[in-house]
């Protein structure tokens, strides 16, 4: 059977019933959209707010900002907005809506809806049936409830949030216009920042790129320094928070120390400081204190600058006639005085500044850092008369400086007089006016000599002066010394440069100057000052026979001391092993004896070699005693050849000869004896040799003692001629005398 599509006229009531859902829908959706772009409006007002307070970003960030917010309120006007209101709502679709909140419809709403909806032709079946449905549907609707369709409940939370957001935005705009209008001021992009009542800063810190950083040294400490103004109406936090992210990404917080307490009117800011410790990574940290906050600084972490080397190019004074040297420092150089030299230090890394600190005179000295190479620093320094020490402080391009100053110790050398050492020889203390002092030794100077001289004084008279024959020629060392003769005379006058008379006192000594000119006052060395008796000839023999006595007794007890070793020699007893005979205990006690025999007598050889050795060096020194009075004697003019010939050939070198040969052969055998004594090798035959030789040097001592002996009754009789001479002498001033007394009574009485 076939259908036919006709013309269906819904219910009154179920068409204004579709009608009016409608329209709540339209306005439920248009006050949720509402809701949901005024809640995306408030919550980007006080999260922009918020950030841009707490966080102050760059234009940049705020731009982005902006930008956020625009695209997203204008994807919350689409999505839950626009997109609603305008979308289409057909009648089957508001029915089955109504159907899902009142299933007790039983789809009648719907199909009277669906059989009603002109836009589509739907083949109708009963037509009774329909007409009792859509009957049914119209009286059962009028019993539907719209309000419990809608949700209201979402709704309701979202306008009070909308409404909560609006009047909080309502109420700062009222409450606090001015922070609105700059907060507006900031989001046109402007740099002004937001007005603080806490105001920090931190010292030490430069800005390179838009980045606050300080370079640290690594493993060394870093003292923080922030101030918080309490001026112009600023408040100091009760405390400063740092912030800080390490490098690896972990991050930590701390507070710093508050120093003191600031006052108002008194001090300017209220100080804090922290001490990042032993740091040895870089890091960045913001500083919280208050409303204010200072944001991204960083402490970046390099090798500390140190020195590399130090050397100085040296320049000599002239005189010192020295090429200029460069030579290397290590802590401590030793520079003659008067030296001029250019330091150069060598770092590992750019220079920005160097200090050269002399503590002694509280000073700097000026620096140079080489424009081609900032690693390079240079400074003139000069070797004055004292030591110096320098403190060298260096301070990179990148701020750090060395941790503790760089000693350089300047060690000066002072340049010393000419020592002159110089001593008598072949003259006494007493001396005849016209007598020759020969001086020997040496006199040196490190950098040359100029000048050596003589400087005598007469009794208490004013020093005078006598030039050397020859003289140094800038040479550093001179012995060639010429004698001082007092019976020098003056080429033009003929006169004695030094007229000397017996009781007189000289004094002489030799001095000597280099060339030393760094000063107006020259460098003169002496040798010490020879005090000398000036006496007649008659009593420098006088004192010279005295020495000679003396010496005589010296040699008689060295010839009483060789005899005592002759005498100990002939005791040494020497027998041969005797063979065992008799009983057992009358061999042992033979033995016995025979060992405290040898044993006695290797100690008397023992003392005989040690007696001849010491009796060696007395008897060349009793000689060498006689050589130094044959000196003087020629020296002051007052020998003759035959006292000469007495003293040299008749003592001095037979003394020579006893000690130096006789007495040196005597100790050769003395010592074999010894050996072939200690060993028992035919020690007889060494023995009678070592007896023959003490004796030879016995008779030897015998004779010279024996010339001293003449030598002495010949002083004797000279000294008796001198004494009756002296008397001679006497009786013809007292004559002289009595005649002049004579002679005045005459002429009185006439």
């Amino acid at each position: 059977m076939s259908t036919a599509s006709l013309p269906f006229t819904i219910p009154r009531p179920v068409s204004r019933k579709v009608r009016w859902l409608r329209w709540l829908v339209r306005w439920y959706v248009v006050c949720e959209g509402l809701a949901t772009v005024v809640i995306v409006l408030g919550a980007a007002f006080w999260l922009a707010l918020g950030i841009d307070w707490l966080l102050e970003p760059a234009p940049v960030v705020r731009g982005v900002m902006w930008l956020t917010v625009v695209l997203a309120v204008a994807w919350v006007s689409v999505r839950f907005f626009l997109s609603r209101i305008f979308a289409r709502l057909s009648d089957s679709s508001l029915a089955l809506l109504v159907e899902r909140s009142y299933p007790q419809l039983k789809e009648s709403l719907v199909t009277t809806v669906e059989a009603a909806d002109r836009r589509r032709n739907l083949p109708l079946g009963n037509p009774a049936m329909l007409r009792q449905t859509s009957t049914a549907a119209a009286e059962a609707i009028r019993d539907v409830s719209l309000r419990r369709i809608f949700r209201l409940r979402p709704l309701a939370w979202k306008s009070s949030l909308a409404l909560v957001l609006l009047v909080s935005v309502v109420l700062f705009a009222l409450l606090a216009s001015e922070a609105l209008s700059f907060w507006v001021e900031r989001m046109q992009l402007t740099s002004q920042l937001w007005p603080r009542s806490v105001q920090l800063s931190v010292v030490g810190f430069d800005e390179r790129d838009g980045v606050r950083v300080v370079h640290v040294a690594r493993d060394d400490n870093l003292e923080l320094q922030v101030r918080a103004s309490i001026e112009e109406g600023f408040v100091a936090p009760d405390q400063v928070e740092i912030r800080y992210q390490l490098a690896d990404g972990r991050r930590g917080r701390d507070t710093t120390i508050k120093v003191g307490e600031a006052l108002p009117g008194r001090d300017q800011a209220q100080h804090f400081r922290y001490t990042f410790q032993n740091v040895a990574t870089d890091l960045r940290f913001d500083l919280v204190g208050g409303d204010d906050r200072i944001r991204d600084l960083r402490i970046h972490v390099v090798e500390r600058p140190q020195i590399e080397r130090i050397t100085l190019d040296c320049e000599y004074p002239a005189y010192m006639d020295r090429a200029p040297r460069t030579i290397p420092v290590s802590g401590r150089v030793e520079l003659p005085e008067g030296t001029t030299a250019v330091c150069r230090v060598r770092s590992n890394k750019a220079l920005a500044h160097v200090r050269v600190h002399d503590p002694a005179s509280q000073s700097d000295l000026a620096t140079q850092i080489d424009d081609d190479n900032p690693q390079e620093v240079r400074f003139d320094l000069v070797a004055g008369h004292e030591d110096r020490v320098l403190l060298l402080t260096i301070r990179d391009t990148e701020g750090v400086e060395n941790r503790d100053p760089y000693r350089v110790v300047v060690s000066v050398i002072p340049d010393l007089p000419p020592e002159v050492s110089v001593a008598l020889r072949g003259i006494g203390t007493a001396v005849t006016p016209q007598a020759i002092i020969p001086l020997v030794g040496s006199i040196s100077d490190e950098y040359g000599l100029r000048a050596v001289w003589f400087e005598y004084i007469v009794d208490k008279n004013p020093p005078e002066q006598r030039d050397l024959n020859s003289q140094p020629d800038r040479s550093r060392k001179f012995s060639d010394f010429d004698p001082f003769d007092l019976a020098q005379t003056d080429p033009e006058t003929k006169g004695r440069l030094v007229a000397l008379s017996p009781g007189q006192k000289l004094t002489l000594a030799v001095r000597a100057s280099d060339a030393y000119d760094l000063s107006d006052q020259p460098h003169v060395g002496s040798s010490q000052r020879f005090l000398l008796d000036v006496v007649t000839d008659s009593e420098l023999r006088a004192l010279l026979e005295k020495r000679e006595l003396s010496l005589r007794q010296r040699f008689e007890a060295i010839y009483e001391k060789m005899v005592g070793t002759r005498e100990l020699l002939s005791r040494i007893e020497v027998e041969p092993d005797a063979t065992e005979n008799g009983s057992n205990d009358a061999a042992a006690e033979d033995s016995n004896e025979r060992q405290r025999r040898r044993h006695r007598d290797s100690l008397r050889i023992g003392g005989c070699l040690q007696n001849a050795i010491q009796l060696s060096y007395e008897t060349v020194g009793v000689a060498e005693g006689f050589e130094e009075i044959v000196a003087e004697l020629v020296n002051n003019r007052v020998v003759t050849e035959e006292l000469k010939r007495r003293l040299e050939q008749g003592i001095a070198d037979p003394l020579r000869e006893i000690g130096g040969e006789l007495l040196t052969e005597l100790e050769t055998r003395l010592q074999r004896l010894e050996k072939v004594f200690d060993e028992n090798v035919e020690p007889e035959a060494s023995l009678q040799r070592a007896k023959v030789q003490s004796d030879v040097v016995v008779e030897a001592m015998k004779q010279v003692l024996d010339r001293m002996l003449e030598l002495e009754s010949y002083n004797e009789l000279v000294e008796l001629l001198r004494v009756i001479v002296a008397e001679q002498k006497q009786l013809g001033e007292q004559t002289k005398q009595q005649r002049r007394e004579k002679l005045r009574s005459i002429l009185g009485d006439e």
